[in-house]
């Protein structure tokens, strides 16, 4: 508790020196005819990502006006493994980038910079091609497994990609008995004999073969994001699930896209 308390303070100091930072940068514009240049306002939520490297998940907060915080998002990753740690502290999100090519020559998909050579991204792909998919690394999400980078399924880097805003808030820190602000999410792997091993089976392009039709004369299934997805409507169509994963949105959503789709089972989406 005494953690979660100290991390909170972390994030009211945060907001400060965001504002702060905000203020300078605002007065620090280049004025022409009367007129502030190239000011624009992100009116994107105020997140901060709580990165726990101890068990290897990701919390993500939203800072409300009146100084509470809500959770809305909890992720499952790859911190650094041992000689090439995720450093400690708090900092802020920079750099965005589409595809980045990382140091040892694999590509991230959806990188964002929060500490120098640091950044989130996804499980590593050799070519800048969605079909090139480490699998095997996929397969580590929940284990220490970079070289200090944060590693994320698609579907989660492409959500910090879009909807955290440059200068959010990034505190990284070890606690190996509690989560964090949110519970840990399950891992589902991806089957080492899968054709579709080499495309992330949470990416939503439309080649993506994890969303293929099951067989040639039944249609392709209804596919939509996380958040569009009916996950109780899901869990109540089949007890067994529900027995199996409750009513947790991203293990269910993950299940129907990697097993439900083929087993035939059918969702529907917002």
């Amino acid at each position: 508790m005494k953690k979660i308390r100290s991390l909170i303070m972390s994030i009211l100091c945060m907001s400060m020196l965001l504002f702060f930072n905000t203020v300078t940068d605002i007065e620090a514009a280049e004025l022409k005819d009367g007129a502030i240049e190239n000011l624009f306002i992100d009116t994107r939520p105020d997140y901060t990502i709580f990165v726990n490297r101890a068990l290897n998940c990701i919390s993500i907060v939203q800072q409300e006006a009146d100084g509470t915080v809500t959770p809305v998002k909890t992720m499952v990753c790859s911190c650094g493994r041992e000689g090439h740690e995720t450093p400690e502290g708090i900092f802020q999100t920079s750099d965005y980038y589409d595809w980045r090519l990382m140091v040892d020559g694999t590509y991230g998909r959806y990188a964002v910079r929060f500490n120098g050579k640091i950044l989130f991204h996804s499980v590593p792909y050799t070519e800048t091609s969605p079909d090139t998919l480490e699998w095997e690394e996929y397969n580590l999400l929940g284990e220490n497994a970079s070289l200090g980078c944060v590693r994320l399924s698609v579907m989660d880097a492409k959500w910090i990609y879009d909807n955290c805003k440059p200068g959010t808030a990034v505190v990284v820190y070890s606690d190996s008995e509690t989560a964090g602000l949110l519970e840990k999410p399950d891992a589902i792997k991806i089957p080492e004999d899968s054709p579709c091993r080499g495309w992330d089976p949470t990416d939503l392009d439309m080649y993506n073969p994890w969303f293929a039709a099951v067989n040639e004369t039944n249609p392709a299934p209804v596919i939509g994001t996380v958040d569009e997805f009916n996950y109780m409507e899901y869990a109540d169509t089949y007890p067994d699930l529900l027995a199996a994963f409750g009513y947790n949105r991203e293990v269910l959503y993950m299940h129907y896209v990697l097993y439900g789709i083929n087993e035939g089972r059918i969702a529907t989406f917002n």
